[in-house]
């Protein structure tokens, strides 16, 4: 049975986020793998202050919270982003969670689920595949969940296309799947 890791997007309180995250933690489910979340909001990472790169072999995690972040993405088969596009990228918080590591992404299957205005977060999903592809080494699933508010999603997190939304989370988990 795969193990995924669903990656919070969000420390905002009422943040849509919190809406979206437990749609992606039941389909994962539902296709019948072990699912974890990483609550970046209560994982609280420091700001990346180490004295070497992670991909150095010196590295060493410094920080308990860092520790236990590392631990979960190695423990995964897959990972789950799920993610407002904040000025066409990820936001900051999961941008200081990936910078923090360095060889558990080497070869990791990684699935993007997003929302917003003009692209639903496929402008972010764009930064992220290529920093995750080319950088990182890992593996990014083409179909990416791409939720836009005032067509799919409200503002609010209240969804408008129930059905829909929920089709494109089913794509995405599916192939991440299949590619483990």
């Amino acid at each position: 049975m795969a193990n995924i890791l669903v990656v919070t997007g969000s420390v905002r309180p009422n943040s849509v986020n919190e809406k979206i995250v437990p749609l992606v933690v039941s389909e994962v489910d539902a296709q019948g793998a072990t699912v974890t979340v990483a609550n970046l909001k209560e994982l609280n990472l420091p700001f990346f202050d180490a004295p070497y790169s992670p991909t150095a072999p010196e590295f060493e995690p410094p920080h308990e919270s860092v520790k236990t972040w590392t631990q979960l993405v190695a423990n995964a088969d897959g990972v789950l982003f799920v993610t407002p596009e904040y000025n066409h990228t990820l936001t900051p918080v999961q941008l200081n969670a990936i910078d923090w590591i360095g060889k558990e992404w080497e070869d990791k299957h990684i699935g993007l689920v997003g929302y917003g205005w003009t692209s639903g977060a496929g402008q972010a999903h764009a930064t992220a595949r290529e920093a995750f592809e080319t950088v990182l080494k890992a593996h990014v699933a083409s179909k990416q969940t791409n939720l836009f508010f005032m067509k799919d999603v409200n503002p609010d997190g209240t969804l408008i296309d129930e059905a829909g939304v929920k089709s494109k989370i089913a794509a995405t988990v599916t192939e991440l799947l299949t590619e483990l």
